[in-house]
């Protein structure tokens, strides 16, 4: 598994360009580069998940297994924190999105969501797995899962639910909008701890609202960091150091694992400031994240079920997971085109 993980490095250093002097990206946190990032991420958990599913326990698992370990929960903190980046950025900067939100977000990921959870029950019944009715219609929406990423879409479709409520109420009064949409989740957080939800559940959905702030602050933020070489650098050396030590400090409190996580993606908005990650693969899996995360459990199921091979498994899982994600991308594409077609026609 360490050979993908290689792999993956030259990917995202192919064609990156970086700047040495007083220069930054000062788009550092656009679509385009937030997308690249995703797309490493994504990545990471394909291996994540696909490695937990079976390992042949050789030299080369044996080397992944400790960044595995190490890395835990806190690579899909930049999907959530993108999120709730770009959907601030949308909301302050784009008349109407407000009110094209329900149907553009909310209604399209449950449609999707709901077409892939119906092919996880197919599956699973073809394989004879035994799942309850409760569970089966819970997975629905993320509360329980059978494969299907449950705890992401549950955190996607609450936050999206905050996002309508609070502004709504407070308007054009962003600060206190993004506010309640981070204590609804901090109350979230609170009642997985209370129900004895699995920890990943909420360790890191903070991360949705720490987004919205940074778009509000990132200005401020901008000034101060970008000043000169000897902040950026400084700022960049205390968020690698407190990343790669303030683990240690989570058999305190579970507490400190947002903090933890934190410095990680400070350490990721500064590196990307100095460093434009361009590669043309790693955008395409960015953008069709969505997919990626919730298909891959599909492959991973089924020839961890027939097979015994580690590495014909990994090799297996992985195409089949990129196929899956560009056929099933391209269908919903298509289909989003028709009923868009269909919708003007009418008009």
């Amino acid at each position: 598994m360490i050979l993908f993980v290689i792999l993956l490095l030259f990917l995202a250093l192919y064609k990156c360009k970086p700047i040495f002097n007083n220069g930054f990206y000062e788009d550092y946190a656009s679509r385009e580069q937030s997308k690249a990032i995703n797309g490493i991420f994504i990545v990471l958990i394909l291996l994540s998940h696909t490695y937990a599913k079976g390992c042949s326990g050789d030299m080369l698992d044996k080397a992944y297994e400790p960044l595995r370990t190490f890395l835990g929960q806190f690579v899909v903190v930049p999907f959530l924190f993108y999120s709730g980046y770009g959907i601030m950025e949308s909301l302050s900067k784009k008349d109407g999105y407000l009110k094209t939100f329900p149907k553009q977000r909310f209604l399209k990921i449950f449609v999707q969501f709901s077409i892939i959870t119906v092919a996880y029950i197919v599956m699973h019944l073809c394989l004879g797995s035994s799942y309850s009715i409760k569970r089966i219609l819970l997975s629905f929406v993320g509360i329980t899962s059978i494969g299907n990423g449950g705890w992401y879409i549950l955190a996607t479709f609450f936050f999206y639910a905050q996002i309508l409520v609070w502004f709504n109420i407070f308007k054009k009064q962003k600060v206190l909008a993004t506010l309640g949409v981070m204590a609804s989740i901090v109350a979230l957080i609170i009642c997985e701890i209370l129900l004895d939800f699995p920890t990943y559940y909420y360790n890191t959905v903070i991360f949705f609202s720490v987004g919205m702030i940074y778009s509000l602050l990132k200005p401020y933020f901008d000034q101060i960091v970008m000043k000169n070489n000897i902040v950026w650098a400084s700022v960049f050396i205390v968020s690698l150091l407190g990343f790669c030590f303030l683990k240690n400090a989570m058999e305190i409190s579970v507490l400190f694992y947002p903090v933890w996580c934190g410095f990680g993606m400070l350490a990721i908005l500064c590196l990307t400031m100095k460093v434009r990650i361009q590669n043309r693969a790693l955008d395409w899996l960015g953008a069709t994240l969505f997919f990626n995360f919730t298909l891959q459990g599909i492959p991973q199921i089924l020839f961890t079920h027939f097979l015994d091979n580690y590495y014909l498994i990994y090799i297996l899982v992985i195409i089949t997971t990129l196929i899956l994600t560009y056929a099933v991308d391209k269908v919903f594409q298509k289909g989003e085109n028709f009923l868009q077609k269909k919708t003007y026609q009418k008009s």
